[in-house]
């Protein structure tokens, strides 16, 4: 038996080394990596553990709710874009956390931007745009704006490193959840598309949302929490206070497995 393990110790050391290896061998940083990292290795290495917000304790392997650390609602307004509000309430979370004076970010700086330059509002354009250029604080360019004011040339930029997509329409359903459960236990919300009808927008008086009717459209929302015990998301859109319940509801993980399509974790700056 000696002899046995005196034989398996060279083995044993070189597996135990391997993990410290790879760890020696990810990039220090997300800054210059190609924008939306999918690699999951990637993805797992620069999820961050949010100070005040995520853990391992075993309470939140039950439960997580941000819910307290976000801002106001947001109602979208006529000439705005859902999925730049999204972006722009995401990096809030970050930009806010910890502090006493809370800054309202400009999801129509990003929206009047990318229209300007002729590209589409959609997930990878907003979130490459937040990375390259940043946002501004909404009393710069207010909600709902029509027009970027030459103001905006001498204030500060609001930026992301890069940002992790963490599952996409070919990830399976349980991997979806997974995913999304585990961004959340290290206290990050999650920017992500779920395929729905048009009635979700007017979605109102009920905790869990019924998908029924035909997935024929594409959704930003926000998860900011789960519970374990009800099998369910929490989710904040940027369509008022009046939707769901004060602008939240649940989704159940059958559901969110289902018809979530993509889901996006932001890598902040390191201060703001």
């Amino acid at each position: 038996m000696k002899n046995l393990f005196t034989g398996l110790l060279p083995v044993l050391c070189c597996l135990s080394v391997l993990p410290l290896s790879a760890q020696d061998m990810m990039p220090k940083s997300a800054r210059g990596l190609k924008l939306g990292i999918t690699e999951e290795a990637l993805i797992d290495h620069f999820l961050p553990y949010v100070p005040g917000a995520g853990s391992n304790a075993r309470d939140l392997l039950e439960a997580q709710s941000l819910k307290p650390y976000m801002m106001p609602v947001r109602q979208v307004g006529i000439r705005g874009e859902s999925i730049a509000y999204g972006a722009s309430i995401l990096l809030e979370f970050y930009v806010n956390l910890g502090k006493n004076f809370k800054v309202n970010l400009s999801p129509d700086y990003i929206g009047l931007n990318l229209a300007g330059a002729g590209k589409p509002v959609s997930f990878e354009e907003t979130l490459n745009f937040l990375a390259r250029e940043g946002t501004v604080n909404a009393a710069i360019v207010t909600y709902d704006a029509r027009e970027i004011p030459g103001a905006v040339m001498a204030t500060q930029k609001y930026k992301i490193v890069n940002y992790l997509h963490i599952f996409s329409d070919l990830t399976k359903e349980r991997q979806r959840v997974f995913e999304t459960k585990k961004a959340l236990q290290r206290g990050n919300p999650v920017l992500f598309e779920i395929k729905a009808d048009e009635r979700i927008r007017s979605f109102t008086g009920a905790r869990y949302w019924d998908p029924d009717g035909q997935a024929n459209a594409s959704y930003p929302l926000i998860v900011v929490g789960f519970n374990e015990n009800d099998q369910a998301f929490e989710v904040l859109s940027c369509w008022g206070n009046q939707w769901g319940m004060g602008g939240y509801i649940w989704i159940k993980y059958d559901d969110f497995g289902k018809y979530a399509r993509n889901g996006f974790v932001l890598l902040p700056e390191d201060q703001y």
